[in-house]
């Protein structure tokens, strides 16, 4: 008989926390990157994805106090109030995708994108004929399709209007923008600016080594066996 107790058991899956559209009402000046060295070493609280030096902290939605890892798009989500926003995401109305799932396809868009050595700005009007290149620009024009519902919706694809809106809600309405947005989602654009400068460049080229597989074995030579 086969005892139960003898299978391995698998480490388990830490539980990826809900983003929620969201603003610093307390934000002093324009939010940038404030990771620690701590934070680097985590993955994002709410993608599960790792962004090394690009890792910030921000408050976990479960306390409003615990600091928490959030990658570069999911803390877009998280700081609508800064003064680049508008040329990094737009306001997107995709019910059908949670913005969990949004932020990991584009950022597999963008790295592809800069695989190709591709412009990453949703603008880019340049077409090249590099193989691949047609699906992405497919995927990213459905998805920006759907800034026309969302002002429809809202009045506005801006992000930072939605941020400014935020700021005239009473806590219990901030508090209900979950209910109040359902289906509202963050559409990123391809920047990400740190005082002034657009590092999303060198934050996809980061998430393309990360996601390197390793180099394979020489011809011949057995995979090692996984200890136990």
């Amino acid at each position: 008989m086969i005892d139960p107790q003898s299978y391995r058991r698998e480490p388990a899956v830490p539980r990826l926390l809900p983003l929620i559209l969201s603003g610093d009402l307390e934000a002093g000046g324009d939010p940038g990157a404030s990771g620690s060295a701590e934070v680097a070493t985590q993955p994002c609280a709410f993608c599960g994805v790792h962004s090394g030096r690009w890792q910030s902290s921000v408050r976990s939605p479960d306390d409003g106090q615990r600091l928490v890892a959030a990658c570069p798009l999911c803390f877009l989500c998280l700081h609508l109030e800064r003064a680049s926003i508008d040329s990094e995401a737009l306001l997107i109305w995709l019910p059908e995708m949670s913005q969990a799932a949004l932020n990991v396809t584009m950022r597999a868009i963008h790295i592809e994108l800069r695989a190709l050595g591709e412009d990453l700005d949703d603008a880019d009007q340049r077409r090249s004929n590099a193989p691949g290149r047609a699906h992405l620009d497919h995927a990213r024009a459905t998805l920006g399709a759907r800034g026309a519902p969302a002002v429809a919706r809202l009045g506005t694809d801006r992000p930072s209007e939605l941020a400014a809106a935020f700021y005239r809600l009473s806590p219990a309405a901030y508090a209900n923008r979950t209910k109040l947005l359902a289906g509202m989602r963050l559409l990123p654009r391809g920047h990400f600016y740190d005082r002034g400068v657009d590092v999303y460049p060198e934050i996809v080229d980061f998430w393309r080594g990360a996601s390197k597989p390793p180099p394979s074995l020489p011809p011949g030579r057995p995979a090692p066996l996984a200890p136990g």
